[in-house]
């Protein structure tokens, strides 16, 4: 495998630099373009293959890409399918009086946006309006930077998102542990003698929050070394079943394996004026021995204790947690404990264990000195905090339907299907009907935009330039990736930059109170302009570049955090925190729920199961519409061959999963690897929510971060026909 080397820049006469800028501007198609995925934090790098007009006919991993390495999932390869599906809105749709959309102008877009939205602000002010935008955009970095633009200068708190349904509680325990949620730990997989992973599953999804250098081959060069792994999982996923040995923990109770083995590493502990609070949670530790652990995980208390004396004896140990334990009930004292366990064993800012980003810790410094971290807002309903200035999504339909001066009467949602991915679905699209306005900016007409007003199409990754803004926070590697547009936006598809600025200057509410920056902005968002200019801006950077693909930044350091890095009162790593005050009452009350007296396994055809999501090989979250073509195998549900048994059906048969009022049917086959209890229903499948079987409301949401509940909880389950 060839890697560029990094080379110093050096001066370039001024007629080079024209030469460069004028090839740059004018350069003629090439058989293939670089880019990179962005989908999720891995970024993996690829190939355009462009036909003789320079468009893209295939995309294919980029061998000589120096993080990926080659790697690269079929959710990124087979993107093309959705940037040229047969439904994709290519020109703005409006509803009619008689429910039907109609193709329109984007002047009579913005027009028509204006005419209903100003009178709103005018009489209601700036929380009658609210914003939803969801995982896409984390990932498109002018997008966000305009967003953050949008937010401010229309002034509304009401500002909802889909980390609450997969990660809000991890900014929030950051926010806790390092005084920023910014910070955010990396396991440094390829130096590390030992890796245990909870909720993860890499195969299929490459995991989150981190970025791996080579994909998943890293657990394959794990293996090769001899490394042990242990996946906690409620099934045997994929990567247990590739790459180490499965602990199959009950679900929702990762909490209780952490603090336990909190308990048993205690002697470990020593006084240290870098860290705080450690004390505290170790008190709360006590309440759950192994013993007691054992029962509420389902584990057994062999394997605990070999957890915690690998734990001890390791010389280097790496810990990493991921969306299957975000979604559980304790999610943010989860992450706390998480470091807490790195910490007492010695593997927290060390090599082979947790690392932290020095970019990170500069972004979470200057965002404290410029007061970008104040104080969270709270919401209209419940006072619930926001994260990242960002609302639980949970209560979107409380805000919309609660009588009051300042409830939500219109919704911008970007980049998102909240029908989709929030809990309630029949609340929410309850709520969306009692909108005056619904504008939706995407791709698609997706479930949620079924409901809108006006529909505004949006680009791909594929249509724009961009940078990997969010991997450059999670990954070890000393490379900043840019890419340029590998085709132009069909029709008359805008980025969400160019269109969100064209909305402010709609309401009347232009960024910084200036119609000319604003106008700059929209100018600098047009999908030719910003290429161009990034071509002039970054070329004499490429001669510090690793070949065309980026810039240089600095890498992960072990031991240059500790002491200096956590933006805290007297730097110091904070294991517990006034927020966490209610959690061990509350993780009492949620431990009792697992030791009551267990019901008889009933013999007719009818079980109480619990139900867990699973991630989909060619689907990502609800928003890859028509990725794949998702077959028959990405639409089953999968079942203990033991539980299928009793329903009395054969395999592929039909069961009803019904949870309140809210039912689904789908097919089930027996899968080895579920245990027994358990129902697993893929996420995100067009036609197949398994959100309106989760329950909603506050009584679903964490306190501390409202992060939903989405794992674990049970299901009625009968054979049907």
């Amino acid at each position: 495998m060839r890697h560029e080397h990094t080379m110093v820049a050096m001066p370039l006469p001024l007629t080079a630099v024209v030469h460069c800028l004028i090839m740059t501007s004018h350069h003629p198609p090439r058989r293939s373009r670089q880019t990179f995925c962005r989908i999720c934090e891995a970024a993996c790098g690829l190939l355009a293959d462009l036909d003789a007009s320079g468009q893209p006919i295939r995309l294919r991993p980029d061998r000589q890409h120096p993080t990926s390495q080659g790697f690269a999932c079929a959710k990124g390869t087979r993107f093309l399918d959705v940037a040229t599906h047969p439904e994709r809105l290519l020109t703005p749709l409006h509803r009619g009086a008689d429910g039907r959309y109609e193709p329109i102008a984007w002047a009579t877009a913005m027009s028509l946006l204006g005419d209903r939205l100003r009178p709103l602000l005018q009489r209601y002010g700036p929380h009658a309006i609210g914003v939803y935008f969801g995982n896409p955009l984390a990932f498109n970095t002018l997008g966000i930077l305009t967003m953050l633009g949008f937010l401010q200068a229309l002034g509304t708190r009401n500002v909802f998102s889909a980390g609450s349904q997969d990660c809000a509680n991890k900014f929030a325990g950051a926010q806790i542990v390092h005084g920023s949620p910014l910070i955010h730990p990396l396991p440094d997989f390829e130096q590390t003698d030992v890796a245990v992973l909870l909720g993860t599953n890499p195969a299929v999804s490459q995991g989150s929050f981190v970025h791996l250098a080579g994909g998943s081959l890293v657990f394959d060069r794990l293996r090769q070394r001899g490394v042990p792994m242990f996946w906690i999982d409620p099934r045997r996923t994929e990567s247990a079943q590739r790459w180490g040995e499965h602990f199959a923990i009950r679900p929702g109770t990762d909490i209780f394996l952490l603090l336990t083995l909190l308990d048993a590493l205690r002697d470990r502990y020593r006084p240290d004026p870098r860290a705080a609070g450690l004390e505290t949670l170790l008190d709360l530790a006590t309440a759950y021995p192994i013993a007691r652990a054992a029962g509420l995980t389902g584990l057994t208390p062999a394997q605990i204790t070999r957890l915690a004396t690998t734990l001890h004896t390791a010389r280097r140990a790496t810990l990493h947690m991921s969306v299957g334990v975000n979604q559980g009930a304790f999610g943010t004292l989860c992450y706390v404990a998480l470091h807490a366990l790195a910490y007492l064993t010695g593997h927290l800012d060390r090599a082979g264990g947790l690392l932290f980003h020095p970019l990170a810790v500069s972004l979470a410094a200057v965002t404290q000195r410029l007061g970008l971290d104040a104080s969270p807002t709270r919401s209209r309903v419940g006072a619930w905090p926001s994260v990242l200035h960002s609302l639980p999504a949970g209560i979107l339909a409380d805000e919309i339907l609660t009588p009051g001066s300042e409830r939500i009467r219109a919704l911008l949602v970007v980049a998102g299907d909240p029908l989709t991915s929030i809990p309630g679905e029949a609340r929410l699209r309850q709520a969306f009907r009692h909108l005056d306005y619904l504008v939706c900016v995407d791709m698609f007409q997706n479930a949620t935009s079924t409901e809108a007003h006006l529909l505004l199409p949006s680009t791909s990754w594929l249509e724009r330039w961009d940078l990997a803004n969010t991997t450059a926070l999670l990954q070890h590697t000393s490379l900043l990736q840019y890419a340029h547009p590998v085709s132009a936006p069909p029709g008359g598809a805008r980025s969400e930059a160019r269109i969100l600025a064209e909305i402010s200057l709609a309401l009347g509410q232009p960024f910084g109170g200036s119609r000319t920056l604003t106008h700059l902005w929209r100018w600098l968002a047009r999908d030719t302009t910003l290429a161009t200019l990034s071509t002039a801006l970054l070329w004499p950077m490429r001669w510090l570049s690793q070949g065309n693909y980026g810039v240089p930044v600095p890498r992960p350091q072990p031991g240059r955090y500790l002491g200096r890095g956590p933006r805290t009162p007297g730097h110091r790593i904070r294991f517990w925190h006034a927020d966490l005050a209610t959690e061990p009452a509350r993780l009492a009350a949620y431990a009792a729920r697992f030791e009551m007296p267990s019901r008889p396994v009933p013999s007719q055809a009818a079980l109480t199961l619990a139900l867990i999501c699973r991630r989909r090989r060619l689907g990502h979250n609800s928003w890859l519409h028509g990725a794949g073509h998702d077959g028959m195998p990405e639409r089953l549900a999968w079942l203990a061959p033991e539980d299928l048994s009793i329903l009395g059906i054969p395999a592929g048969g039909t069961v009803l999963l019904s949870a309140g009022s809210a039912a689904l049917q789908v097919q089930a086959v027996p899968t080895s690897g579920v245990s027994q209890g358990t129902i697993v229903v893929p996420h995100g499948v067009p036609g197949l929510n398994v959100n309106a079987l989760i329950p909603s409301g506050a009584a679903h949401l964490e306190p501390l971060s409202g992060q939903h509940d989405m794992t674990g909880m049970t299901v009625q389950v009968a054979a049907l026909g």
